[in-house]
């Protein structure tokens, strides 16, 4: 990664009589890391920080060679260092600081030094749109907002401005306002494929057929790289399903799926292997440990994503007695820290090669610490983060006094359920094909039998199917196991204005319904291949 940012108007300086050209050196140091020769930037960045200690440039080097290191400790030392001095230096380098805060884990920090930002401070727009995008990573979706509005006021209105306001209304619960956003942003540029997908999975059926005509001219214009055309894929997918034009929807979502599938890497064995790990490495949960008194209690919902995990967050939510804390990342970036080794994901061989030797209480604590400027003075706060299933081991071991409640869906509806949805990145990345849908849901079920069997009692399973069906039953059971008291007014889940930044951000804005319960049927026929490969159900 190199930081381009304008540097200091004065950039000698003189030691022992010598001067240093701490730009040129900077450029040195980043060439060499370019070439390979981290020892070298290394040499560079420290003779530059013995004669310039708040040089953050240099702080901000050490900090990526530790990242391709994969020393995560230094990493966020020298992260943590550039923060120190991050509002006395230029425009881009602050945004370039607080993205890094935001990559090794350290979301507090970060959110404190954004929200420090002081929006009368000439920035240029294209700088306080990076503030808002990483506000938005953050699920800070309000104060994302205000920054966009500074870069509006100051000419800075772009088709991706317009479309980040897009989600921050529709995770607000705007859904009107989150349309007309989506629709300026295709105006601006008719092409921005993020857009039209968006704009079709807000689920309004009003304009759904010439929705679909916009999206196949693009289509039917040209030639569209796979990253692309898979969101158009799954646009016209949706839109089409929407017509109730099932024959269409499905070629569309195929074709969809095969475009983000050449996108991505995805190797089943190596999942297989890699859950064959986590069985070794966890084989048993020991005595556990004091915690520390009047420690909060985090409750984690886990289990494959488009299960009724925000669902249930949102019922629990309604309590006075727990704070939502969303989607976090803080556990497995704690855990890291802990090992001190950094792997993308949740874990990798090395990092659970470390399993063994990491301080189990210090991670509780780190992570307990880092979460907590999210609702500071929480006594119990949720964590739905549903890959999180893979840490359960780690997760009793650091946090004997936490709640962990299963999202459990019927195989075919959870399975395609994951098919139709376009997640980000490599997210997920299962998801795209039949065999592989199969292989991670297996692999899944054997792990999530394997915490049951070493920690009983430990982790209470809740069916999405009879949550839907009798919400007051099974939230008044889940309810009993947080030791807390049900609200009938809980299941109100329409009722809530709290902001929710998933997928599933337009559907829980309704009363909970049945639906959903077996939507695969509607493709029973294409989908039979995958309940073939799912086996018995």
């Amino acid at each position: 990664i190199r930081i381009s940012a304008r540097r200091p108007k004065s950039f000698r300086h003189t030691r022992n009589h010598m001067t240093i050209d701490i730009a040129a050196l900077q450029k040195q140091a980043e060439r060499a890391l370019q070439q390979g020769d981290a020892n070298t930037a290394v040499r560079n960045a420290r003779e530059i920080l013995a004669a310039a200690p708040e040089y953050a440039p240099a702080h901000l080097l050490l900090s990526n060679i530790a990242m391709f290191g994969r020393k995560m400790r230094l990493a966020t030392r020298d992260a943590m260092r550039a923060a120190d001095v991050m509002h006395r230096q230029p425009a881009p380098l602050t945004a370039a600081i607080a993205l890094r805060l935001i990559s090794i884990g350290e979301y507090g920090r970060a959110y404190d030094e954004i929200r420090a930002v002081d929006l009368e401070r000439p920035f240029p727009p294209s700088i306080l749109f990076d503030f808002s995008q990483q506000l938005t990573l953050l699920e800070q979706h309000e104060l994302a907002l205000r920054f966009l509005d500074v870069v509006e006021k100051r000419g800075g209105e772009t088709f991706s401005t317009a479309y980040f306001r897009g989600n921050a209304m529709k995770f607000m619960g705007h859904m009107e306002a989150a349309h007309v956003a989506f629709e300026r942003s295709i105006a601006l540029k008719p092409d921005y494929v993020h857009s039209h997908w968006a704009l079709a999975f807000l689920g309004q059926s009003a304009g759904s057929a010439q929705r679909v005509e916009r999206i196949r001219a693009l289509i039917d214009h040209g030639s569209i790289p796979d990253r692309d055309r898979c969101y158009l894929d799954y646009a016209l997918y949706r839109e089409l399903e929407l017509l109730g034009d099932d024959e269409a929807a499905w070629a569309a979502l195929a074709q969809g799926c095969l475009a983000k599938r050449r996108t991505i890497q995805h190797d089943a064995a190596a999942e297989s292997a890699l859950f064959d790990q986590i069985i070794a490495r966890f084989p048993k949960v020991p005595p556990a440990f004091a915690t520390t008194e009047g420690a909060a209690t985090p409750i984690f919902i886990v289990g494959m994503p488009r299960t009724g995990t925000t669902l249930l967050e949102r019922i629990l939510g309604n309590s006075p007695a727990i704070a939502l804390g969303g989607e976090l990342n803080d556990f497995r970036m704690q855990y890291k820290w802990v090992a001190d080794y950094y792997s993308p994901g949740f874990f990798d061989a090395q990092s659970l090669a470390r399993a063994d030797s990491i301080d189990y209480a210090l991670l509780g604590r780190r992570y307990l610490d880092h979460v907590k400027w999210r609702a500071p003075g929480a006594r119990r706060f949720t964590d739905k983060n549903p890959g999180n299933f893979q840490m359960i081991g780690a997760i009793l071991k650091a946090l004997p006094q936490a709640k962990i409640i299963h999202l459990c869906r019927d195989p075919a509806d959870a399975c395609f359920s994951n098919l139709k949805e376009l997640f980000a990145a490599n997210a997920y990345s299962y998801s795209y094909d039949f065999g592989e849908l199969a292989a991670h849901h297996r692999q899944y079920t054997r792990l999530m039998a394997h915490w049951h069997a070493i920690a009983p009692g430990r982790i209470l399973d809740v069916r999405y199917e009879e949550l839907v069906s009798d919400p007051e039953v099974q939230t008044e059971q889940v309810m009993r196991y947080l030791g807390l008291p049900f609200r009938p007014e809980q299941i109100r889940i329409e009722d809530s204005s709290q902001i929710v930044s998933t997928a599933s951000s337009a559907q829980v804005r309704e009363p909970i319904h049945r639906r959903n319960i077996g939507g695969w049927q509607r493709y029973e026929a294409k989908l039979q291949p995958l309940i073939d490969a799912l086996g018995a159900r």
